[in-house]
């Protein structure tokens, strides 16, 4: 797999009409044989911003820069957070960065997947696919035990569109009940709603069973982008979205899970 820089961060963010303080790490994408570790030491200024590095390594240290710069990013997708899902940038400790393109793991599962996967893996490797900005956001009370991050936003570097959120909120893993279609298809035309987007209501399908207290739906946006969703069993809320930014087509085993695990909305 592509070796990655890590790069400490500290900025003073202005978000929601307040000011957070948020150590972020920014991770740009480097030549397979270079392995670098960089963390907290010395002072330099890169970008106006104050940054501290301690190199392993006398490479010299590129850090990878698109239209959107890392502390936008950050404000960027903690912004969408507390609009969208309520949750608080003063609740995260760090925002971890990774400027990643779909084109640097098709080679690498090419050689892990089916044939018939494969086969669609190198037909999608054909397409211009988006360079995108990934930040997750650590909760402050995980900092001293590291756990995977729950909270997590995908920037289309070339659009600025929000292309993917995913947040962690009120969960209750036994809770149990008959899906209600009406809700579902409520939940998901009204969210993205709020995005500005257009649903195809008669795209709407949904899992056949609820997985410990959420239930998985898809649809096609009004232009023809297909786009995944977690929602919370117990209130309908909608947890996180995943849209196809790069229109890629489905691999076969992906569209098998589909017809056997979801069904269309049975909605008067």
């Amino acid at each position: 797999m592509i070796k990655k820089n890590i790069l400490v961060f500290t900025l003073t963010l202005s978000i929601i009409g307040g000011a957070t303080a948020i150590a972020y790490a920014s991770q740009s994408t480097v030549d397979s044989t270079k392995n670098k570790v960089v963390t907290l030491a010395s002072k330099s200024e890169v970008n106006g911003i104050n940054q501290s590095i301690e190199g392993k390594t006398g490479d010299e240290i590129n850090i990878t820069k698109g239209k959107i710069s890392d502390e936008e990013a950050v404000n960027i997708a903690a912004k969408a957070m507390k609009d969208y899902m309520g949750l608080d940038a003063n609740s995260f400790g760090e925002a971890h960065i990774t400027r990643t393109n779909a084109q640097d793991d098709f080679k690498f599962f090419m050689d892990l997947y089916p044939k018939e996967d494969a086969a669609v893996l190198k037909e999608n490797a054909q397409k211009h696919t988006a360079n995108v900005i990934n930040v997750q956001f650590i909760p402050a009370a995980n900092l001293k035990e590291p756990m995977p991050a729950s909270n997590s936003i995908v920037i289309n570097e070339e659009t600025g569109e929000i292309v993917t959120l995913m947040a962690s909120k009120n969960i209750d893993g036994s809770f149990k009940a008959v899906i209600d279609d009406a809700k579902v298809q409520t939940a998901v035309i009204n969210f993205f709603g709020k995005l500005g987007k257009n649903v195809q209501c008669n795209t709407i399908k949904v899992t056949k069973t609820a997985n410990f207290g959420t239930i998985r739906a898809f649809c096609d946006l009004e232009d023809g982008r297909d786009v995944w969703m977690t929602l919370n069993l117990k209130d309908y809320s909608v947890l996180g979205y995943e849209i196809n930014y790069d229109r890629l087509i489905t691999l076969p085993s992906v569209q098998k899970d589909y017809d056997e695990n979801f069904r269309e909305l049975q909605v008067k």
